[in-house]
């Protein structure tokens, strides 16, 4: 059976450029676009992984919200590798998402597609 990734970002392109990566790598693709509808698919499909946007503008769902609902509630939400996905380089931030049980944290500005799939088969194919 394919591995399920769960994208959840509220840029377009973005969601369309780390689908056809993943996609063409032989992975099963969700995605969505806020968080409420992130949470209802995690929920739904129980995603191997998830690509987290931490900054998602619409909604009432933001990235950290999603990631600290998906990973204190293992029994609803399965236990997912989370990826946080941001162009915040806080210091700051980057403890708290760790504290929150990030997986990992990746710099968008700085991610070229061998390296989404270099860090995704680096979780998946543990």
């Amino acid at each position: 059976m394919n591995k399920k990734i769960l994208i959840i970002e509220d840029e377009v392109y973005l969601v369309e450029l780390y689908k056809e990566i993943l996609s063409d790598a032989g992975y099963q693709i969700f995605y969505a676009y806020n968080g409420e509808e992130g949470l209802a698919l995690v929920e739904k499909e129980k995603p191997d992984l998830i690509l987290l946007d931490l900054m998602l503008p619409t909604g009432t769902i933001n990235g950290s919200n999603v990631l600290q609902t998906v990973k204190f509630d293992p029994e609803k939400y399965g236990t997912p590798y989370v990826l946080v996905l941001t162009n915040l380089t806080s210091d700051i931030v980057i403890k708290d998402m760790f504290e929150q049980k990030a997986d990992g944290f990746l710099m968008k500005t700085e991610l070229t597609p061998a390296q989404i799939l270099k860090e995704v088969k680096n979780y998946l194919e543990k």
